[in-house]
C-alpha cells in the first residue's frame, strides 16, 4: 500500500505563515521545523509547481528591500481550506522507521567498534539539535512572543527537547553496553 505524501500539507502550511521561494521555504525547515520534519529541494519544487496548478498556492514576483526581484508563493483561499480540511480529517500518523534503534535492535551482526562510533556521531547530532532548539525556543520568546501560533510553536518544541534528552540518556546507556564488548 503507497503511502500519501505529506509533503504538499507541509508546504500549505509553510506557506500560511508568509509568502516564500523554495529556497526560503527550505530555510524556514532547516531553522524551525527540522527537527521533527523534513523536505528536501527535490521535494520541494515538484510540489510547489504542483500545487499552483491545482490552485492551492499562486506565485508572483516580488521586490525586495535591495531592488532585486523574486518570485514568492502565496497560500490561496483554496489551499487554506485544504489544509485545514487535511488536518481536521487526517489521522496522525508517525514515522515508524528509526535506523538508530534498527542498528542496535541487531547489533551483534555489526563491529561493536563501528556501533559505538555510530552511537558517538549520533550523540553529537543529538547535541547538535538540543543547541538548535534552545536557540529557536529563545527566538520565540523574544521574537514571537505574541504570535497567534506560540504556545503550538513551545509545545512542540518542549516534546522535541524532552525526546532529544532522552535519546541522549538511552545512547550513553548503550554506548556503556558496548565498552564491555570492545
Amino acid at each position: 500500500m503507497k503511502r500519501e505524501s505529506k509533503t504538499q500539507y507541509a508546504l500549505l502550511g509553510i506557506l500560511s505563515q508568509c509568502e516564500m521561494n523554495g529556497y526560503e521555504i527550505r530555510k524556514y525547515i532547516e531553522s524551525t521545523i527540522s527537527f521533527f520534519w523534513n523536505e528536501s529541494f527535490g521535494q520541494i519544487y515538484p510540489t510547489l509547481s504542483k500545487l499552483e496548478k491545482d490552485g492551492l498556492i499562486r506565485q508572483w514576483e516580488k521586490t525586495d528591500t535591495s531592488g532585486k526581484k523574486k518570485k514568492v508563493y502565496k497560500v490561496t483561499r483554496n489551499g487554506l481550506e485544504e489544509f485545514r480540511r487535511w488536518m481536521d480529517n487526517s489521522p496522525i500518523q508517525t514515522n515508524k522507521r528509526n535506523e538508530l534503534l534498527f542498528k542496535v535492535f541487531f547489533g551483534r551482526h555489526m563491529n561493536p567498534k563501528l556501533l559505538s562510533e555510530q552511537l558517538e556521531n549520533e550523540m553529537n547530532k543529538q547535541k547538535e539539535d538540543l543547541k538548535a532548539l534552545k536557540v529557536f525556543q529563545k527566538e520565540l520568546k523574544t521574537d514571537w512572543e505574541k504570535h497567534p501560533d506560540n504556545e503550538y510553536w513551545n509545545l512542540t518544541l518542549e516534546y522535541a527537547e524532552k525526546l532529544n534528552m532522552l535519546n541522549l540518556e538511552w545512547i550513553q546507556k548503550v554506548k556503556g553496553k558496548m565498552k564491555e564488548k570492545l
